[in-house]
């Protein structure tokens, strides 16, 4: 009994100790403070300011709420200084881009090493995503990326981050690529708008009167072979 009470005594005598021995109080955690991973929140136009933003801001894609990370992350984080090839797009425009695949327009691109080559990319934007060739001037792919690789689907609708259908609907676009042409129209009026659109893309109505389009390209009446 004697033995007990001496080491109750014991106990205690240091755990009183123990109090007076510590010099400060353990901090309480911050109530504020976030746990895990810092959360990505996109503020582009931090840094972007100037007309990338503002012609974004005219664009389709930014009046769905389409945001600038969803088109230029290759990995995870975005990096602008990759490009955005025909395979992004895809994700989104399958229809179009299926099309895109069997047009003359893809089967007849120039391939060039651009992915690993930011000066070739650089040189390729300023020249509208086309390249001229001894007839005229053609559409590029990277040559590494296969049917993930092109840039046709900047080359008519990019106009500057406004990704939309004012670039391919100017009158003088198709006819920068495909020269003497003006046989076509034979009535001698000027063009107020891109005419080739009509019979090239535009291949009829629904019932209902909704226009169907095509990104084939094809010759009229040939849309289905993807000629």
């Amino acid at each position: 009994m004697r033995l007990a009470r001496s080491l109750l005594l014991v106990t205690l005598a240091i755990a009183i100790a123990g109090c007076f021995l510590m010099t400060r109080s353990l901090r309480r955690p911050d109530p504020s403070a976030v746990s895990g991973p810092v959360p990505y929140v996109e503020n582009c136009a931090a840094c972007h300011t100037g007309p990338t933003i503002a012609h974004y801001a005219e664009s389709r894609h930014a009046a769905a709420g389409i945001r600038c990370g969803q088109c230029h992350t290759p990995g995870a984080h975005p990096d602008f200084s990759r490009p955005v090839a025909d395979g992004k797009c895809g994700g989104c425009h399958q229809p179009q881009y299926q099309q895109t695949l069997v047009s003359k327009h893809y089967a007849g691109r120039l391939q060039r090493s651009l992915d690993s080559d930011p000066a070739a990319r650089a040189a390729l934007r300023r020249d509208g995503f086309t390249a001229a060739t001894a007839t005229a001037r053609v559409f590029v792919g990277d040559s590494g990326s296969g049917d993930l690789g092109g840039r046709l689907c900047a080359a008519c609708h990019y106009d500057e981050h406004r990704l939309d259908l004012g670039l391919v609907q100017r009158a003088s676009f198709c006819v920068g690529c495909h020269v003497k042409r003006e046989q076509h129209f034979p009535d001698g009026s000027p063009d107020a708008q891109n005419r080739c659109v009509t019979c090239h893309v535009r291949v009829g109505e629904t019932v209902a009167g909704q226009v169907v389009n095509t990104h084939r390209f094809a010759v009229p009446g040939t849309e289905g072979a993807g000629q």
